[in-house]
């Protein structure tokens, strides 16, 4: 994370650590707020197959985490923040891929279409420019009055046990940064509604395309903290640009 660990930590909410990943975890919801990682043009060199691991985080208390039962009912799927296929570079970075603290609840149509399609544009881009570093996360504003909602107005999903514990985002973003060697960072960043009916083609991920700055307002989140030390008004100018189109393939 050379641009930086997001801040906007609140009480709920504590960093957890893989090899391969970072994810920041809300305790009180049982959702990623983000993860983040590096991802290059050999990470993604091998064909494996997908080996499925789905299981809590045991670095989270019994009270606090997401487990396989809350995910037991018939609306949602089970979605990766930090998908799968961009850790196939070894056995052991795919499966933790599916720990509960990197997942939360998608409808199924957004997560397989939509979703998908954009994750499998970051994967082209890393393959393009070398190198990519990967923010995705969830925002929780159910009203759409362009704030974070408190953790008490979260929607939750039912279970078919009848617990509502694990909540479900409203949308979900991706910010993607490309290192240049003017110390600037091409970027590309996304921020799509959360829901069953999506269109999925590059008209609609266009559509989504945003700035960091406004992805920040939403959730709460200063992204690029180590380049804001280094240089405010470089910061400021990387957040506050919005892309017109897709970054070629």
């Amino acid at each position: 994370m050379p641009y930086g660990v997001p801040t906007g930590v609140t009480a709920n909410e504590q960093i957890l650590h893989q090899d391969d990943y970072v994810i920041n975890y809300d305790s009180d919801l049982r959702v990623p707020l983000w993860v983040a990682y590096r991802l290059r043009d050999f990470d993604l060199l091998l064909d494996r197959p997908r080996t499925e691991c789905f299981r809590r985080d045991p670095r989270v208390a019994d009270a606090e985490a997401a487990v396989c039962p809350d995910y037991v009912e018939p609306v949602f799927d089970r979605g990766h923040m930090a998908p799968n296929a961009d850790f196939v570079r070894s056995e052991a970075a795919m499966i933790n891929t599916y720990m509960f603290s990197n997942m939360t609840p998608q409808h199924a149509n957004f997560n397989r279409s939509i979703w998908a399609r954009l994750e499998g544009y970051v994967r082209d881009w890393a393959r393009l420019r070398g190198e990519v570093f990967v923010i995705t996360g969830a925002v929780f504003d159910r009203g759409n009055d362009g704030a974070r909602d408190t953790d008490n107005q979260a929607q939750r999903m039912q279970s078919n046990n009848g617990d509502t514990r694990v909540a479900v985002p409203s949308h979900f973003y991706k910010i993607i940064l490309a290192p240049r060697h003017d110390l600037f960072w091409d970027t590309i960043s996304f921020l799509l509604p959360h829901q069953q009916q999506t269109q999925s083609n590059d008209a609609t991920l266009t559509n989504a395309i945003v700035s960091i700055d406004q992805i920040e307002a939403l959730a709460g989140i200063d992204f690029l903290t180590a380049i804001a030390a280094q240089d405010a008004n470089r910061e400021q100018m990387i957040e506050a640009f919005t892309g017109t189109a897709l970054w070629p393939q």
